[in-house]
């Protein structure tokens, strides 16, 4: 996949969760972690990514936004779901060499990996709801898109 079919897909998973997200912020426990503000953030295992913000306050945002990335690059260099990858290596499944120490370790859901139609890898950074339903927005943009799917790791 080039540049411009990555960026083309990402807009169509940033258009599909624009469509879902009012359904999602209508629960109060998610609108009540970000009052509204959420950002999801794309990247191909090249390194190219795509960040898209919804919510009022910019300064908010910022923090989400800081948070979601932290999320993908987690993700992007170990290979594991955020929350997945600390239960893995804290119950010693798994060695800690990826380049996060571990007071670095999120501990929490959030960042995903998946795979296009195609086979190559994207990582996805979702924030600003409950860790269920930062990966569950993007579980469902995938069921409902059927361009890529989530890699769960067992």
């Amino acid at each position: 996949m080039n540049r411009t079919e990555f960026y083309a897909l990402c807009n169509s998973i940033g258009e599909e969760v624009d469509r879902m997200l009012p359904d999602f912020l209508a629960v109060p426990e998610d609108f009540a972690i970000g009052h509204g503000n959420v950002v999801l953030y794309i990247m191909n295992d090249a390194g190219d990514s795509v960040v898209r913000a919804w919510g009022p306050d910019r300064v908010r945002l910022r923090g989400t936004t800081l948070v979601a990335t932290k999320k993908a690059l987690q993700v992007w260099l170990t290979g594991y779901a955020t929350l997945k990858y600390e239960q893995l290596v804290f119950s010693g499944k798994v060695e800690a060499n990826h380049g996060i120490s571990h007071p670095d370790m999120l501990g929490w859901e959030g960042g995903l990996e998946a795979k296009t139609i195609g086979g190559e890898r994207l990582v996805f950074g979702f924030s600003g709801m409950r860790g269920e339903q930062d990966t569950g927005i993007v579980r469902k943009a995938a069921a409902n898109l059927k361009s890529f799917t989530v890699v769960d790791h067992d």
